[in-house]
């Protein structure tokens, strides 16, 4: 599900799971962003031509609603630029669930649910423009009550739309252990579940024990000072026989609140597709990483044990 509408996966092609095209990450939260919307669309849109000459012809947005999620905006640089992009429902409970608004603080976990499951069905604030995920995010340590509850919901989300649940969730292993658990709880398969910047993570025990869950792994900050490091990642995940579970992207950001320079999310590109053809990986290979694997993660269908 695009912000224009429903395209069939094997149209998405080569896509990036894990970006920012603009975001208030910084600044205080809001319920509606305040840009400015023709330098926003002139930066933005610039950009992203440049990624789509470069190969690009998807952007899944992760900026949440309270983050800076304007899903009107996403909708008008999707149509400037010819490049499919989706958007998300949820709450992004990192950052000491700053992002996290009052009512979800005091809802119960179906309360929440049923407002994402409405933004699914009716449309993002009144625009028509439908998610095509969800997108969380968790702090480190155990997980704190407010972002298990949020967890709750997007499982019993996921039991009503079929949308795929990304969450933050970086380095904390610990945090890793009980979303596991919680998707069993709610007979959802490992698969409907994203563990975002598991490139952070040090524990490559619980990297491996999650990929052998059969949970995706975003290896989203690729970046030209850190392809050996993804290098080794990818590297880990063939030797068990798990690239089908890869997903490489940047956690860029082309836009931000506040005059906070650009995350730029080219690397890819420029430099990590290059380093995977020096190391010898098949284009196969690589277009399973960058086009198939996206494609598949982000079709929506319930995944249930």
């Amino acid at each position: 599900m695009t912000v224009r509408g429903p395209v069939r996966p094997a149209e998405l092609g080569l896509c990036l799971p894990h970006e920012h095209l603009f975001s208030i990450f910084g600044e205080e939260p809001a319920e509606r962003a305040e840009y400015d919307v023709p330098k926003l669309m002139g930066e933005v849109s610039r950009y992203v031509n440049s990624l789509r000459f470069l190969g690009c012809r998807a952007i899944a947005d992760g900026t949440t609603a309270w983050f800076g999620r304007d899903a009107s905006l996403l909708r008008r640089v999707s149509t400037a630029t010819g490049v499919h992009v989706l958007t998300n429902t949820g709450y992004y409970g990192a950052a000491n669930d700053r992002y996290v608004p009052r009512s979800a603080r005091e809802e119960s976990a179906s309360q929440i649910a049923a407002r994402w499951v409405s933004e699914y069905t009716g449309g993002i604030d009144g625009t028509g423009v439908k998610p095509g995920f969800m997108k969380l995010g968790v702090d480190a340590g155990p997980l704190s009550a407010i972002d298990e509850k949020l967890f709750e919901a997007a499982c019993l989300a996921h039991h009503e739309t079929g949308l795929l649940i990304t969450v933050h969730t970086a380095d904390a292993v610990e945090a890793t252990g009980r979303q596991l658990e919680l998707l069993k709880k709610h007979g959802i398969r490992a698969d409907a579940w994203v563990w975002i910047h598991a490139n952070n993570c040090k524990d490559e025990g619980a990297l491996k024990s999650a990929a052998e869950a059969g949970a995706w792994l975003s290896f989203d900050g690729v970046a030209p000072e850190n392809v050996e490091r993804h290098l080794a990642l990818v590297g880990m995940m063939k030797s068990m026989g798990r690239l089908k579970q890869v997903l490489l992207s940047h956690d860029g950001n082309s836009f931000r609140a506040g005059g906070r320079p650009m995350k730029p999310y080219s690397g890819l590109f420029t430099h990590f597709i290059p380093a995977l053809r020096e190391a010898k990986y098949s284009e196969t290979e690589i277009r399973l990483m960058t086009v198939d694997n996206p494609a598949r993660a982000l079709t929506i269908g319930k995944r249930l044990l």
